[in-house]
């Protein structure tokens, strides 16, 4: 991956549903709620993103969340990307991009930073998900 690893997390998908029936798939929603570390913190973290199916093995995804310490701080994000897997298997893997926002010196850093997630789960709806830091440089022309 291009950048430094900051968070990593386990957790469980708590709720799904359909949210609409498009012309080729349907719109559905997930829920997840995971453990872990970020910036080296330990947190929780509640998301929810909805999915729709491009091709029989492809979907795209949006999202947002909420990350919380034991301490109280707090940080939001929206993300959105791709992923494989299939309608008929609950295994998925996808990848994509979080974009936070925290008035928490411990998280603020990652304001206006792009991260980097893989996100799997597994057939009994068990989650992981670890975050990358963006570091790389556009190239001047």
């Amino acid at each position: 991956m291009s950048g430094e690893l900051i968070g990593e997390s386990r957790g469980k998908i708590i709720g799904t549903r359909v949210v609409e029936l498009l012309e080729t798939s349907p719109k559905i929603e997930t829920t997840d709620l995971s453990t872990g570390r970020l910036l080296g913190i330990e947190s929780q973290d509640l998301s929810t993103a909805w999915s729709v199916w491009r091709s029989p093995d492809t979907f795209h995804a949006e999202g947002s969340g909420v990350v919380t310490s034991k301490d109280g701080e707090m940080a939001m994000y929206t993300g959105m990307g791709m992923g494989k897997g299939s309608a008929s298997d609950p295994e998925t893997l996808f990848h994509g991009l979080l974009f936070f926002r925290s008035s928490t010196p411990q998280w603020s850093r990652l304001n206006g930073t792009a991260v980097i997630i893989e996100y799997t789960v597994d057939a009994e709806g068990n989650s992981r998900s670890r975050l990358w830091e963006w570091k790389g440089r556009p190239e001047r022309t």
